[in-house]
């Protein structure tokens, strides 16, 4: 017997309904209802009476449930002897994201979350997008903190935090001077952006290309900060998301929104969507 279509029936008993099973398993209440009649057709019975609004069980449907119930607590059962709060997995916690991330949004939630959680041994990566969601799908990386929604079917994405796109110039620009600023009066000027590989420069790249204006990129960088620092030095404008800008660099940058041609974006925690994450990841979690 296929152990993953027992526990879509379970949860459907257990949690009243398939609503509550799909929340509770992490998948779509049609793969939870094809899990269901997969068990009938693989049993030869029928196990839910699907003519009520309400869980009504069969005969063979009460008598399964008991099995699966003694099963299913059993496993829950060494879960808790092995992943208890001794445990050593549950005192670690592997996060990937980028710089932007790690240094401007999640100190406040790491501070908040290690008096809730201490001791925990909390492992931040800083990786490339596609590096995160590889490691998050295969399991090394148990959460991951992303500018965009990777759309992996395997991956819960969670927009937790907007942000936009920003025009920065030094204090003296010309550019701060103009009412409004378009994407020719950008392009006319030296510009610092983020390197060729980062889903970031596709994103700022986008619009010029569609008016076919070629920009003059003096610099290339992996990091916001450093954007920010050598546009501050007067060596070109730049386009960034405004996740690092705060008072203190507000005093040497002109900073003007470019909504008119990007539209708001969203940081996105992504975690695996089909299995119970560790106690850490949860309570991670829940803090955004």
């Amino acid at each position: 017997m296929d152990l993953h279509k027992l526990r879509g029936f379970y949860a459907v008993v257990k949690y009243k309904g398939f609503t509550q099973a799909s929340h509770r398993l992490r998948l779509s209440q049609p793969a939870i209802s094809l899990q269901v009649r997969a068990l009938e057709q693989e049993l030869g019975r029928k196990l839910l009476d699907r003519t009520s609004r309400r869980i009504v069980l069969t005969h063979d449907g009460m008598a399964l449930f008991e099995h699966a119930q003694r099963l299913f607590e059993a496993e829950e059962d060494i879960e808790k002897l092995f992943k208890g709060p001794h445990s050593l997995e549950s005192r670690r916690l592997t996060l990937a994201t980028n710089q932007s991330v790690a240094m401007h949004i999640l100190p406040d939630r790491l501070s908040k979350f290690r008096r809730e959680l201490n001791p925990v041994e909390v492992t931040i990566l800083n990786l490339r997008t596609q590096d995160i969601v590889d490691g998050v799908v295969e399991g090394s990386i148990d959460v991951g903190v992303v500018l965009i929604d990777p759309l992996h079917p395997a991956l819960e994405a969670r927009p937790v935090i907007p942000y936009e796109m920003v025009l920065v110039t030094p204090k003296d620009h010309p550019l701060r001077a103009r009412k409004r600023v378009s994407l020719k009066d950008i392009a006319n000027y030296l510009s610092i952006s983020y390197t060729k590989d980062t889903e970031t420069r596709e994103l700022i790249d986008l619009p010029f290309n569609r008016e076919k204006l070629k920009t003059s990129i003096s610099m290339a960088f992996g990091s916001t900060d450093l954007i920010i620092k050598y546009v501050s030095l007067g060596y070109g404008v730049a386009i960034i998301h405004d996740l690092n800008i705060d008072e203190a660099n507000r005093e040497n940058l002109h900073v003007r929104p470019l909504s008119r041609y990007y539209q708001r974006e969203y940081v996105h925690l992504i975690y695996r969507r089909e299995e119970a994450l560790p106690a850490t990841a949860e309570a991670f979690i829940k803090l955004f």
